[in-house]
């Protein structure tokens, strides 16, 4: 078995592309938080869940390499008067449920490959 096999396998290539996103996702929603103030603005929404999955069920890993998400208006919220719809509290706690979604992927990285080091040495 090559080291290679070893580091950028599925489950790396899965993890990595999580993280990708994840930090995909914090930028849309800091940017939905910088525009709760904007009139007429619709916060915005990375949606890759259930593309994503359809994707690794396949088993098509060179198109989960060049997959970005969906960026979508999330017009699902009531507007205030001003026809903005982002509520800050709620933004906040999606950046941190983000935040921590995350850091586990960080984790996981890392202790996979505290483990293929622990291996070669």
């Amino acid at each position: 078995m090559h080291l290679e096999s070893l580091v950028f396998d599925e489950t790396s290539v899965i993890n990595s592309k999580l993280m990708e996103l994840s930090q995909a996702k914090q930028k849309t929603i800091a940017n939905n938080m910088a525009n709760a103030d904007t009139p007429g603005y619709i916060r915005r929404e990375l949606d890759f869940q259930k593309q994503m999955k359809q994707i690794i069920g396949e088993g098509d890993m060179n198109r989960l390499q060049d997959f970005k998400g969906n960026l979508v208006k999330d017009d699902s919220g009531p507007a205030k008067l001003d026809g903005n719809n982002v509520v800050l509290p709620q933004e906040m706690n999606n950046m941190m449920e983000n935040g921590v979604f995350y850091n586990l992927l960080a984790k996981a990285f890392s202790t996979r490959m505290s483990i293929i080091k622990s291996a070669i040495r």
